[in-house]
């Protein structure tokens, strides 16, 4: 099974956020881009790729440890880049304001302490940002360039980050289907299946 470790947003910023792509994705829509489906939407804290059932047990019970001592929080998203830079723009992202120290702690526990039990350590510093789109073709970069610069400074709103949830990522030709495998409260010390 193909599987990621996430936080979700509350609805009502994933639905700005849906709201935002469906005005503005025509600005650059000379280039061949694939947007992100507002149920995707989410803040990757691991991607694990292919496990299988035992590491699946493994997986659940390190997140239940690393979050044992772990409160909620205020997330801030707010301006649009992209990855790996804007000469060649691979993903449109929306940057982390508030909370990225938070996320960036969560993400390196959860790697240090999966990495103590074979999982492959991740080999790029932890930058915290939501995906909303991956460049497939640039017909016309001009476009992507003014898009980023008009956009940078967009703020989207706050969510608070209740939970870390354990995805399959299933591929389909239409796109990814992810299907919670487990949800763990950083609130409360309950996990939700």
């Amino acid at each position: 099974m193909r599987t990621f470790i996430a936080v979700e947003l509350e609805k009502d910023l994933v639905e700005k956020i849906d709201n935002f792509i469906f005005k503005t994705y025509r600005e650059i829509d000379s280039n061949k881009i694939s947007w992100v489906k507002k149920e995707n939407l989410h803040i990757t804290l691991k991607f694990l790729g292919e496990i299988n059932d035992n590491q699946v047990k493994i997986v659940e019970d390190t997140l239940k440890n690393v979050i044992q001592d772990k409160k909620s929080f205020i997330i801030s998203v707010g301006g649009v880049g992209v990855f790996p830079n804007i000469n060649y723009p691979r993903v449109i992202w929306l940057g982390i304001n508030q909370g990225e120290k938070e996320l960036e702690i969560l993400a390196n526990l959860i790697d240090e302490e999966l990495s103590k039990k074979s999982f492959p350590k991740e080999t790029k510093e932890f930058k915290a940002h939501l995906t909303i789109a991956r460049v497939k073709q640039i017909k016309k970069l001009k476009e992507i360039i003014s898009y980023i610069e008009k956009y940078k400074d967009y703020n989207f709103g706050i969510s608070k980050a209740k939970y870390i949830t354990f995805f399959q990522s299933i591929l389909k030709p239409e796109g990814p289907e992810y299907k919670v495998v487990s949800k763990f409260s950083l609130d409360k010390d309950i996990q939700e299946r």
